[in-house]
């Protein structure tokens, strides 16, 4: 920074300020420029020494006005004005008017070089700007360093603060406090920041010299961030070079943070479906989630959830898959919220989360924000289990419970739970599932053709046996019915009035539906390579 009372004080060139006063020393000078005599400053001169040896012989009146105003309009910093041979000050109209336009005017000896002072000028100035680029470049670097502490925000903005000896406030668009690393007047300074100004503001509160700046970044837009110091303000040269470093690196901090959370997030997603899938446990156990704060021991359980439009037979891929991530990033969102241990991913086509936690109303919230945000979603909540080897058999139970859940009357529960089941409901989950599932298709292997048969033997077990219900669920006359479940027995070999048959047939038709319910989550996956991709 070079300024006019710098200039002054090179005692070889002679200059004395006429106009202008102690103000004017600390004007900043960006170069200096010779004005041909008596010619007018067109183009703009912000910041710039305009130097002149006076107006032409002639010059009709108004010219030194004529001068300074264009001068004042083009933004120059001042005038500098040889004086004429055997005179002691520039001619009194040019003092008057630079006087009357609050324009510093200087006064150079009648023998000065206007060339040799321009040249002495600007040379100063490149002098002082590559000291003031030195002097960035190792504010810049210590402002960089900071990125790398354990929290670089806070990291950043101290050494901020510490470099030009202001209080830094970060706010974010509301107003609320991110950050601040002094005592400075926040809440005043809040209300003196023009929102609706996208342009850098500087501004005093009290004693207090300001600098606030919008910043527009991956991570938050319209966050605010202010500089204040007590006294004189800093070289606002340092300070603009310095909160646009500072903007950049808070723009990398918040990249940086979002890629780590995306991959954490990728890694979670993978250890969850290995464990859901019972595949590979063995090779990593707890120390491989000991990462994500699981405890070697502690009740774990797994929670399924998906919209009612999943179970569909006929649905659009594209649509499923946006929607599973979307369902997946809020699930994220809200389950790292809690101090629970946990896991959030998606797999078979579900969203699926792993708590470690004796308490799973944590679910049941997070089904009615999705609610609240026209998701109608519904849960299964798995069996608590102690091993990994087991999480597998909780994540069964939670998609036996979503699939009852997704099937439930309007004013049943959107959340199922593995305590809510009967003695039928678990034999069935717990079983072998590929021997259950022949077994099942053997003993209903005639009448799996006849869907006519097999809707009504289903309506007829959910119904405890009873015809008229039976014939009210399916809207047909109870003779129907009568004559479809006689048909029934003929094929399956066996009367409905006896215990042993009704109990294989009930758990037979249970494995049915429960097998038909999780194909429909899965059918598209198989069919377009969607199977793992909606991770959120």
């Amino acid at each position: 920074m070079f300024t006019i009372g710098d200039l002054q004080r090179n005692v070889d060139l002679g200059l004395q300020l006429i106009v202008g006063g102690n103000r004017a020393r600390t004007a900043e000078i960006a170069r200096a420029e010779v004005l041909q005599l008596g010619r007018l400053p067109a183009a703009e001169h912000r910041a710039v020494l305009l130097l002149t040896s006076g107006l032409p012989e002639g010059a009709g009146p108004g010219g030194a006005e004529a001068l300074v105003a264009a001068a004042k309009a083009a933004g120059a910093v001042g005038i500098v004005h040889t004086l004429a041979a055997g005179a002691d000050q520039p001619p009194e109209a040019m003092v008057a008017a630079a006087g009357a336009a609050d324009l510093p005017l200087l006064s150079a000896p009648a023998d000065s070089s206007l060339r040799a002072i321009k040249d002495a000028v600007n040379e100063r100035v490149a002098r002082s700007e590559l000291v003031l680029y030195q002097q960035l470049l190792a504010l810049q670097s210590s402002l960089i360093a900071a990125v790398s502490t354990p929290d670089p925000t806070d990291s950043l903005l101290r050494r901020l603060g510490a470099l030009v000896n202001s209080t830094v406030i970060l706010y974010y668009p509301d107003g609320r406090l991110l950050a601040a690393t002094g005592d400075g007047p926040a809440s005043v300074i809040w209300q003196r920041i023009d929102k609706s100004s996208q342009e850098r503001q500087q501004f005093t509160v009290g004693q207090w010299h300001v600098v606030a700046s919008l910043i527009n970044g991956p991570e938050e837009a319209h966050r605010w961030i202010v500089l204040a110091r007590r006294g004189h303000p800093t070289s606002q040269e340092i300070v603009s070079q310095l909160i646009t470093t500072v903007e950049q690196l808070l723009d990398v901090i918040a990249l940086s943070r979002r890629a780590a959370a995306n991959e954490e997030a990728l890694q979670r997603a993978d250890v969850l479906q290995r464990l859901v899938s019972n595949n590979g446990y063995e090779k990593f156990g707890w120390d491989h989630v000991r990462r994500f704060g699981f405890e070697p021991h502690g009740p774990c359980f797994v929670a399924a959830i998906a919209l009612p439009n999943w179970s569909q037979r006929r649905l659009d891929p594209d649509l499923h898959s946006q929607q599973l991530r979307d369902v997946t990033q809020i699930l994220r969102g809200l389950i790292s919220n809690s101090s629970s241990p946990h896991l959030v991913g998606s797999h078979e086509g579900v969203a699926v989360v792993v708590l470690q936690c004796s308490d799973s109303r944590l679910i049941d919230e997070s089904v009615r924000v999705l609610r609240a945000r026209e998701l109608q979603a519904s849960a299964g909540i798995g069996r608590r289990v102690a091993s990994l080897d087991l999480i597998g058999n909780s994540y069964r139970d939670a998609r036996l419970a979503l699939t009852r859940s997704l099937h439930r009357t309007a004013d049943g529960p959107a959340v199922q739970r593995f305590e809510d089941f009967a003695v039928a409901d678990i034999a069935v989950s717990t079983a072998d599932e590929d021997q259950l599932i022949r077994r099942s298709h053997d003993l209903l292997a005639k009448i799996e053709g006849s869907e006519h048969l097999l809707e009504t033997l289903i309506v007829y077990m959910e119904n405890d046996l009873s015809i008229n219900d039976t014939a009210n669920v399916l809207n047909i006359h109870p003779n129907s019915v009568r004559y479809r479940i006689g048909r029934a027995e003929e094929l399956i070999g066996g009367s409905l009035r006896s215990l042993p048959t009704i109990v294989d047939v009930f758990l037979a038709v249970q494995v049915i539906a429960r097998n038909r319910a999780g194909s429909a989550f899965t059918f598209h996956e198989d069919r377009t390579g969607h199977a793992n991709a909606a991770l959120g």
